[in-house]
This record gives C-alpha cells, structure tokens and sequence, in this order.
C-alpha cells in the first residue's frame, strides 16, 4: 500500500522541525531498545525515520533500514530474507567470515531455526559498533513482532513507525512510544519554501492552510498536495513570486491521498455524506434516515457510514449533531470523481424525499431544493416554502437567505411575484457581497426575458457584478439592457471602470449607482423617497479622503449595508489599501501580485504597482521597486502618486522639477497621494537643512488643502508647519489627525522628524521603533537606531525572555556562541547562508546587540534585551 508520505519521495523531501522529538530518541540510539514512532497519515513518519538515521548514521551507528510487506513470503515471518538482501547490499562494509558464514547459513534456514541465526548475524554486526534497526509502517506486516525479534534479542536499537490508530502489540513493548504531532506553521512554511522552484508569494501557504484544515500541519499532506498543485499548473509566476491561480476552496487533496481513499472506499454513500454535508452545512446526524430512504442505501449502512467519516476525521460532528467537512480540500478532490451533476441530482431527490416524508424540518428542505438547481425543474410549488423560510432566516443568516430567495425566484411563473422577488434577491446579494452568483442571476434574466420595470436595476446589478468579479460585460447584455435611458449610466460606468487609464470618482459611483441604494432588512420595497444621494456629498468624501478607494466610494453611494467584498479583485484591493495603512507590508506586495494574475485591467493596478513599489523602496529593496515602478508607464492617470513613489526611488533630485507637472494634474481634480508626496518633498528638504524648500512644502499644502479639504492634506501641513515652524505642538497635532488615517508609515516618519524638535525626544524614538516594528522592516528599524546613536539617545532596555525566541533563533545563538560562521551554522541547520544572515539581522535589531560578539555575550550572561519600544 502507498502511503501519503510517500507520494514525494523521501530523498526530496526535506526535514524541518521535529527537533525535540528527535532529541528525545537520540539519547537511546546504541542501546538495546525498541521505539515506537507514531502519527496520522502524512504527518511525516517517513521523513523523520529518514532524518533520524541521518543524525545516527552520522554519530557513527551502523544503520538498517528493513522493509516490511502486507504479503511476506510464506516461512519468513522473522524477516530473514530482507535481513539477507540489507547485508548483501552493504557486503563491502560489514564482510567478515562469521558475518559471511550467518548470510550462507540463514539462505537456507527458515521458521525458528533463522530467527537463532538471525539473532546470531546481529550480534556479529554489534561486535565492532552500535547497530539500529528502522521499520517503516511496521503495522502492514503480517506479524510485526516478529519482524523485529531478531534485532531486538540480539540488542540492537530498534525503531519502528506506525500508524497512531494501530493496534500493535509493539505499543506495550516499546521503552518509548514517541506520537508525531503537526508542524507549526512556520515549519510549514519553511518546508513548502525549501521544495517551491521559485519563492513563494506570502498568500500561498495560508491558502493552502486554509484548505487543508486540520491537515495543514502533516507536512506529507501538505508536500503532496504542493506537488499536486503543480503538475495541475495552479502557480503563476508574478516578478518572481509564485502565486496561487485559484481560491483556497478550489484546493484538492490528491486524488490517491489516504482520506479520499477511505472515503470513496465507503461507497458511494460515503462520497454523497460528504459532499451534501459540505454544501448545504446543515445536514445533522438525524438527517441519515433521509439520506438512506431518498438515496436508496440501507439504515444502518448510512449510520455505519456516518460513525467511520467521523472517525478518520472526513466528518465533524458538534455538540448539536450537525455535520460539517472541515477539511476544504477533501470536498474539492470528491467533488471531482462524483461530479457537480450528480451532486445536483442528490439535493433534488433529498429534497423530494424530505417533502415526501412530512419533514418537520423545512430549512432542510428549502435549502436541498436551491442546491439542486436546474436538475429539479421549475415548480410553482417550492415557492411558497423557500420564501417562507427565506423570510424566517434572512435577519441571522442573509448569505443563506438569498440563497433560498434566488431559487424561488427560478421557480416563480413571471408576473408581479417574479419582479418582486428579482428585486429581493438582486439587493440581498449585493447585500451579502456575492457577487458571481448576482452575475449569474443578471445572466438568466436576460436568457429568460428583462423585464421592463427592472431594466435599471438590472443593468446596476451587471454593472456591480462585472466591477467587482473583474469581467466586462458582454456585449449581447450591454444590448439587452440598453433600452432605458437610466440603463446606461450604469453600462458607460462599466465601461470606463475597465480603461485602465481613466479612473472612476465618486460623482461618476453617484450617477450610476445612486438609484440603487441597498436597502435595510427586511424592507424589500425599494424606497424612492430615500434612495438619491447628493452627488456632492459624494464628491466631497472623495476629495477628502485624496485616495482612490473605490469600496469607500460604493459604499457612500450604496448605503450602510452594500456588501464590502472579501474577494475578487475589489476585495484584493481593498485588504491591500487597509494593509498599506496599517502597516502589513509583506500583504501589501501580495495583494499586487494578486491582482497582476489576469482579468482585464483597470486603474486599480496603477495603483497597487505604486504601492508595492513603495514598500519596496522604503524597506531599502531599490531592485524589487523598481521592477514594480517599471510596470507603471507614462500615461499612469495617477500623477501625484507616480511621482510621490518615483522620488522615494530615485533620490531628491527630481523633486520640485517633478512637481510642477504634478501640479498642473492636480489643478485639473487629480489628487490621489498628494498628501503624500508634499510630505515627502517637505521631509527631504528638513533633512537637507533647507528652511525655504520645508516652507515652500508646507505652503503647498495649505493651499491644496484650502482647495480641496481632508484629514489627509490637513495632517500634512501641520506636520510640515510644525517642522518649518520648529514647532513640536504643530506637529503633535498632525500626529493626531495622521492617527485617524491609520497610515503607520507616514506615522513613523512624522515621529522621528519631531524628535528633533523636542526637548526630550526619547518618546518620539521609541514611537517611531514602534511603527517600524509594526511595518517588520528591519532595514527602516536599523536607520532609526542610527539615527538615535548619532545624536546620543538611548532607549531603556527590556529583558527578552527565552520563549520570546523561535527554536531556529535560539539554535542559531547557541551555534554564535560556540564560535560558528555563518557559513557552519547554515550548514548545520539546514538553510541557506542568506538566510542565516537575516536570522542574525534580526536579532541584532530585537535584542539591541551590534555584532555577534555581543549577542553570544549577552547570551552567556542572561541579559539579552530589547527596545522597550
């Protein structure tokens, strides 16, 4: 039988983690013992066997490996013949006359009188050294006992692995039984980092994490599901980066992994639980009568069933006995066998059956009737029940609702009830951010026929739907809509959203939007009265704010309740805008490469390439910046950013030059990161010690800002006033206002230029570390430091405590004490010496250390310290 850990074989596989576990075996290695390694599945039985006899092979133990079968030949149960082969193989290292003469005796011995022999041959072997003895899977043989016996009597370490459900008699033998627990995350992410043929883009072992559940951290399950993603091609490759193509939920596991085996073995029951389970998340265990009677298996079958998913973990069962798949990626690589159709054909004939029967439970019902879709034809008859229960659930569970309102309306005859319910349900969705299935909705329609009185309301919802999926709208549905003359507000705004090189505002969201306002539950009726928005309400957030953040623009104009989205390329930008803010750099960049994975482009590139370009640059990575920067042509629509990135890169030089074409772009309405750049001229010029460049800065500013308003350009003036003013309470009050916009990074700038206005400038330092810090940019952490060292401040200092330290840094200190290079300790914990160096990088910035020297006496002495910052 292959195992999952055998998938990637154990020779490529490599060997992070598991460091205490295997110390814990290493003080029995040359002693007469039996160990019992123990774990799930993937968890990495194979690969920590193969690094154990690394670690022992290189103490000088003599080292076997000895396989064991299902299917032993017959008279062999002592495993003579395995034994045989391992001594052949290695002939030239263990050759002697009695060690030649137990080979020559043992080929013709068989039953007890080799298992003496056996005994005899490893004692020979432990005359001129320790000898250990591994047995992978040792649970498959036939009789593992005996399997071991010989090696054992004779006084060799035996070590044995097995599954950790497996009923072995080697358990209460054993003088240790060691269980395999998962790998932490970081360990995970070490491990896929070590086998990706190119680094790999920070949402990749999240996704694959989040669709492994309680799998993530066996790393053989994690290695194969890898590798499966690669034969697949599901990786694409962004600036160097390997970035996943699809979402976490279209993750499988591979089809021979165990789990989908044991699953599919169950029949086809098995494979029906599952994914039902899976989809509609409200199948509970008393619903295994319905699943027997509608599907046609017996009782009892489907309880047995049920009892064994749970078991080897396919199933969760909560206290409520509800039934839910907690590993993504199982469903996934079912769902590929069984098929979506006959998916579908299993909720229509539950859904009959619930009927049939007089279910009590009609949630249940309604909710098997949407999932079936169009295998169940359309029926007056299912309307009544899913708008009934839709209307019950909409308050607590609004996903679940439209869900139910959107089969009702493919079962509703048309007519008044029809609009009715397509007005519902194009709101809800909107409401619930699902916007595929709102595409999806706004595409039967049009198959079936627009009604005239939704004619806008549809041609809203396509125009929400293509934003926010990143797919224009087709031209036979731009037709189909077209005819009302409100229609086309929202057709021309779609169009221009995917001419990347003319930006959308907030007064263009306003007219194409404003007429569809999504309204609060449980108001269906679109209310007229209070649907228009000003559109200079929305003009005036948008100048305020002086960024180009769409989902603040949509939810001005859609109300309070418009579904901010969490996925698709508005909600990639979206997390990417709040990640800059906040300060989560290495998302930042993510996000960028996200959304450069294809759909047809908008101005939301612009500005995620400036971004990553800016994050780039401020870590002291000119390479990588100007490989995003270079994505940014000359017809970028965003003048001031462009140039707020490019002085960041380039250096002061270009600075005034390049704001007087900045200048004539914002006077035409183009402020986007304005803000920004005039900070950015006005902390060059305080660096260079130029009082009337700071000024002319600050000027600019205030100017901007009587123009155009906002928190943004308001903060910058007073901290560019405060700075050309030399005064500290100024530029307290820009921190304030900086405070509201979360931007971490202009907060930690804004810090340390006020440090130097400030009689005791130590809390503006340690303000300043803190964002730094916050950013994980240790380059910008080692400028401030430097900064502090030349004027002559000094932080208090902390003491760090020993779990404040990842074993990888605690390891590498103990290797600094002991006099290693880099080149040794990279050696010696398995990675490359780049990284070692940024290991050490590191540490130097948390513990406050200058060189190795001080950090291995720092150690010693039990005084490593950080920043109180």
């Amino acid at each position: 039988m292959v195992q999952v850990e055998d998938l990637v074989s154990s020779e490529r596989k490599p060997f992070v983690g598991r460091t205490a576990q295997a110390a814990a075996l290493d003080e029995f290695a040359g002693t007469p013992s039996l160990l019992v390694v123990r774990g799930r599945g993937g968890i990495g039985r194979t690969a920590f066997l193969h690094e154990l006899r690394r670690r022992w092979r290189e103490r000088g133990i003599t080292v076997l490996s000895l396989p064991v079968a299902a299917d032993e030949p017959p008279g062999d149960v002592f495993r003579a013949r395995a034994v045989i082969d391992l001594v052949r193989e290695s002939f030239h290292e263990y050759v002697g006359p009695e060690l030649a003469g137990s080979v020559g005796v043992l080929s013709r011995l068989s039953g007890d009188g080799a298992l003496a022999e056996l005994v005899r041959l490893f004692r020979t072997l432990r005359a001129t050294r320790p000898v250990a003895v591994f047995v992978d899977d040792v649970d498959i043989a036939a009789d593992p006992v005996r399997a071991i016996a010989a090696a054992h009597r004779a006084g060799c370490t035996v070590v044995v692995t097995c599954r950790e459900d497996a009923a072995t008699p080697l358990i209460s033998l054993a003088d240790r039984v060691l269980d395999l627990g998962p790998l932490r995350e970081n360990e995970i992410a070490e491990l896929l980092a070590r086998v990706a043929p190119a680094p790999l883009d920070e949402a990749v072992v999240p996704a694959v994490r989040a669709a492994l559940g309680p799998l993530a951290g066996h790393p053989g399950t994690v290695l194969a599901t890898f590798d499966a993603l690669r034969r697949e091609d599901a990786f694409a490759e962004v600036l160097g980066h390997l970035c996943l193509r699809r979402e976490p939920s279209l993750v499988a596991l591979p089809r021979d992994h165990e789990l989908v085996r044991n699953v599919e073995g169950l029949g086809e029951a098995g494979v029906q639980i599952v994914t039902v389970a899976a989809e509609t998340a409200r199948l509970r265990v008393d619903d295994v009568l319905h699943v027997a009677a509608a599907l046609g298996h017996e009782l009892r079958r489907c309880g047995d069933v049920v009892d064994r998913l749970v078991a080897i973990g396919a199933l969760a069962c909560d206290e409520n006995g509800r039934l839910s798949v907690p590993c993504s990626a199982l469903t996934a690589a079912l769902l590929r066998g069984f098929g979506v159709s006959r998916l579908r054909a299993v909720h229509r004939v539950m859904a009959e059956q619930l009927l049939r029967g007089g279910t009590a439970d009609m949630s249940a019902a309604a909710d098997h009737v949407a999932l079936a879709g169009a295998a169940l034809p359309a029926d007056p008859v299912w309307v009544p029940l899913l708008e009934r229960e839709a209307i019950r659930v909409v308050q607590v569970d609004p996903a679940l609702a439209a869900r139910w309102f959107r089969a009702a309306l493919r079962h509703v005859e048309p007519g008044a009830d029809h609009v009715r319910l397509l007005r519902i349900v194009l709101h809800l969705l909107v409401r619930t951010a699902q916007y595929p299935e709102l595409a999806e909705v706004v595409d039967a329609e049009i198959a079936v026929g627009v009604p005239e009185c939704c004619r806008y309301e549809l041609a809203a919802a396509a125009a929400l739907a293509a934003v926010h999926i990143g797919q224009p709208l087709g031209a036979a549905a731009h037709d189909v809509l077209a005819g009302d003359p409100r229609a086309r507000v929202p057709l021309r705004f779609v169009v221009r959203w995917f001419d990347e090189h003319d930006p959308v505002s907030a007064p263009d969201v306003a007219a194409a939007f404003s007429g569809f306002r999504v309204n609060r539950l449980p108001d269906w009726e679109h209310d007229r009265d209070h649907d228009e928005l000003d559109v200079s309400e929305a003009a005036e957030v948008e100048v305020t704010d002086g960024r180009y953040d769409v989902v603040a623009m949509l939810r001005l104009v859609l109300g309070p309740c418009y579904g901010v989205p969490e996925s698709g390329p508005l909600g990639v930008y979206r997390r990417l805008l709040r990640d800059y803010a906040g300060g989560e750099w290495s998302r930042v960049v993510s996000g960028a490469r996200r959304l450069e994975l294809g759909g047809a482009p908008t101005a939301l590139r612009y500005v995620t390439r400036l971004l990553a370009a800016e994050v780039h640059s401020s870590s002291g990575d000119v390479r990588r910046a100007a490989q995003w920067f270079g994505l940014v042509d000359d017809n970028c629509p965003f003048t001031a950013l462009r140039a707020w990135v490019d002085l960041g890169i380039t250096g002061p030089d270009r600075g005034w030059s390049a704001y007087d074409l900045v200048r004539r772009a914002v006077e035409r309405g183009d402020n986007v990161g304005l803000s920004c750049l005039l900070l950015r001229l006005g902390f060059i010029e305080n660096g260079l010690g130029n009082g009337a460049g700071l000024a002319r800065a600050a000027g600019e500013a205030r100017r901007w800002h009587e123009r155009f308003g906002g928190t943004n350009l308001r903060a910058a003036e007073l901290v560019l006033r405060g700075l050309s003013e030399k005064d500290h309470l100024v530029a307290a009050a820009a921190i304030a206002l900086l405070r509201r916009t979360g931007n971490a990074a202009e907060l930690m700038r804004t810090y340390l230029a006020t440090a130097s206005l400030c009689d005791d400038p130590v809390p503006w330092y340690a303000e300043a570390l803190e964002f730094a810090q916050r950013l994980g940019e240790d380059w910008m952490d080692l400028r401030i430091r430097e900064t502090m060292r030349k004027v002559g401040v000094v932080l208090p200092r902390a003491r760090v405590a020993r779990d404040d330290f990842s074993d990888v840094e605690l390891r590498i200190i103990e290797l600094v004490q002991l006099g290693r290079t880099n080149r040794q300790i990279a050696t010696t914990v398995r990675m490359s010496e780049k990284t070692v160096e940024n290991y050490l990088t590191r540490l130097f910035v948390r513990t406050g250390c200058r060189s190795r020297l001080d950090l291995a006496t720092a150690s010693l002495e039990g005084r490593l310290a950080f920043s109180a910052s």
